[in-house]
């Protein structure tokens, strides 16, 4: 039975062992002593106890372990996600105002013990946020101006503590996307976005650690396409939540948009701030902040991430790999050759545009070469063959069309899936002029198809059959002209989906 304040605070770090708390016991039992030889009552040192304690508890979710380091915005933070997380705390002027009070006379003890260096920041916070005659959360406009966010100087200098600044300011919108797309209604598509990271025949590492949530989550966030959309999450939450944002949050949600996923190697130290840069594909010079790395191995490094068009990277957001020049131009051979596929379904298109729909084919090329004894990760063989030539002659039958919708919907695909599917009855309608008598005979095969090209093995032929109660052996005559008329084989790139696309690397 905890009986005193003591116990309290005992029994809260006894339960904490398996993390180190940036607020240790020892420095809390000395303050609480300390006010106690002053006279306060138990209950007044229970309230002192409690506003530690769940200030506590948020910089172990924010991962903060110096109080040296907590900035003005994060503790903006702090009190918006002590009001999502703690029952009892309430984000309005008295509370918050109670808190900063207790915690600052907390800081002066550290202070004097020579724990901290100071109190300033502190003060500086309960003053912008409590000051005045309602609470101040908001992040002004004038704070972005005044940082002149993601701007560098001339010389590929950055303005003081910028990329500590941009980070901050970046935390409260990314706590709002994570608590978003964690919501059930993306449940789905965050379990589809699992595996294609993971990649097929993978499961899922038992001790993942935070190097592979962040990996993931740059991923999702920028790259993934969601089921129903086609769009990227970014995109999503923008159109969805954008006009729910502070004007700030807005702000450094459309710089994130305006990101590109970029491969690229660091040819040269420029100073002690910053290094010049090369694209790995486009040759491409830019310059970046001096990257957190050991200088010593810098240059072997090949990195990947979201860039800002200003040149700002998401340094908590790169991944890097050390590898040989020999095998830097490997990847480089083999991402060309798997855009040059991509061109045979998008004809025209860029390695931007390949990246924007395949940027996750990179990192398991990437993965696939450096981890496997592997010589090549891409087949040329569909490079090396002849496609049907289509030109337009008549409508595809829609009856086709709205039953392909639906076993789009049954099982899971995605709207992109949809549009290869539509692309595949559309193609086969123009090589092949045919009376379609019985749709659901042609909707069950172009499906088959489209399963089989793409090496998705949860798609049987009875299961199709079954569901639009179609005999197996119709689907089965149709499926047969179907790949005669459109000349089809596993993996043709005419209609390979993402998850094909991932299959293609792994099942060569």
């Amino acid at each position: 039975m905890i009986k005193n304040v003591y116990d309290q605070v005992r029994n809260f770090y006894d339960e904490s062992i398996i993390w180190d708390p940036a607020i240790k016991q020892e420095w809390v039992e000395g303050f609480l002593r300390q006010k106690a030889w002053q006279g306060t009552s138990d209950a007044k040192l229970k309230d002192l106890w409690r506003q530690i304690q769940i200030f506590t508890i948020y910089l172990n979710y924010a991962d903060n372990d110096d109080l040296n380091e907590i900035t003005l915005l994060e503790y903006s933070l702090a009190i918006e996600w002590l009001e999502e997380h703690i029952a009892d705390f309430k984000a309005n002027l008295k509370s918050v105002r109670h808190i900063f009070n207790v915690l600052i006379d907390f800081y002066y003890y550290l202070f004097n013990k020579k724990i901290i260096d100071n109190v300033d920041e502190i003060k500086h916070a309960a003053q912008k946020i409590t000051g005045g005659k309602k609470l101040n959360l908001i992040k002004s406009d004038s704070m972005l101006d005044e940082l002149r966010l993601f701007e560098e100087d001339f010389d590929g200098e950055l303005s003081r503590d910028f990329g500590s600044i941009v980070a901050d300011a970046t935390e409260g919108l990314m706590l709002k996307l994570g608590k978003y797309f964690h919501a059930k209604d993306f449940t789905e598509d965050f379990e589809r976005a699992l595996y294609f990271y993971i990649g097929p025949f993978e499961r899922m590492p038992e001790d993942v650690g935070d190097e592979f949530w962040l990996g993931f989550w740059d991923y999702f966030l920028f790259d993934y396409h969601l089921l129903d959309s086609d769009q990227k999450p970014l995109q999503y939450f923008n159109t969805a939540c954008g006009d729910k944002l502070s004007s700030d949050e807005y702000r450094i949600l459309q710089e994130l948009l305006n990101s590109k996923f970029t491969v690229f190697y660091v040819s040269r130290i420029l100073n002690q701030n910053s290094v010049e840069c090369v694209n790995l594909f486009t040759g491409e010079i830019f310059g970046l902040p001096l990257l957190d790395f050991d200088y010593k191995s810098l240059k072997k490094l090949l990195f990947f991430g979201h860039v800002f068009p200003t040149g700002l990277v998401m340094i908590n957001y790169l991944t890097s790999i050390e590898m040989s020049i020999n095998l830097r131009r490997r990847i480089k051979d083999e991402v060309i050759r798997q855009k040059e596929i991509f061109q045979i379904q998008m004809p025209n298109s860029t390695l931007e545009d390949f990246f924007n729909r395949h940027a996750l084919v990179l990192r398991h090329t990437v993965r696939i070469l450096v981890t496997l004894s592997t010589v090549n990760v891409t087949s040329i063989a569909q490079l090396e063959r002849s496609y049907p030539c289509i030109e337009t002659k008549r409508l595809p039958n829609q009856a086709v069309i709205n039953l392909l919708h639906k076993l789009v919907l049954a099982h899971g695909f995605s709207l992109h899936d949809q549009n290869l599917l539509e692309k595949i009855w559309y193609d086969f309608s123009q090589l092949h002029n045919i009376n379609v008598r019985k749709p659901a005979t042609w909707a069950t095969a172009v499906f088959h198809a489209y399963a089989e090209i793409n090496s998705i093995d949860n798609v049987t032929a009875k299961d199709l059959a079954d569901h639009l109660e179609v005999s197996a052996a119709s689907l089965h005559k149709n499926r047969k002209l179907l790949d005669n008329i459109l000349q089809l084989q596993a993996f043709d790139a005419r209609y390979l989906s993402e998850e094909g696309f991932v299959n293609l690397l792994f099942e060569q």
